[in-house]
């Protein structure tokens, strides 16, 4: 069985440093990606079975991004991550991008873990 597949997509280099260091013992490879087109990238070469997706980007949202990995990867459990959120984001997130979570930002280290490991239950089950 393939080790299962994590894509964080945030703008912020820094952050996904500081949470690629915080995730790197789990039990998953982990790819990163600065904005939704590297993101795209990376899920037309590589096998990924959950991303985590921040809302506010340059160029394409994060929204815009779970939106197209809906239709596009069905399969692949997405969870956003936003320092905005709002009753009109949740909503389209849950309507436009199928979103499993929808976590804001500061998230701690243990909710974000946790969130990725019921989203990788998921993905299974």
């Amino acid at each position: 069985m393939r080790e299962p597949t994590v894509l964080l997509v945030d703008d912020d280099s820094h952050l996904l440093r500081t949470l690629s260091r915080c995730l790197h013992k789990q039990p998953y490879r982990l790819f990163t990606a600065r904005d939704a087109i590297e993101a795209q990238w990376v899920l037309q070469t590589q096998s990924v079975d959950l991303v985590v997706s921040d809302e506010r980007m340059p160029g394409r949202s994060g929204m815009d991004l779970l939106s197209w990995i809906a239709e596009k990867c069905p399969e692949v459990v997405r969870i956003m991550l936003t320092g905005q959120a709002d009753v009109d984001t949740v909503a389209a997130a849950i309507n436009r991008g199928g979103v499993f979570k929808f976590l804001t930002k500061p998230c701690r280290e243990f909710e974000l873990a946790m969130a990725i490991r019921d989203g990788l239950d998921r993905s299974r089950g």
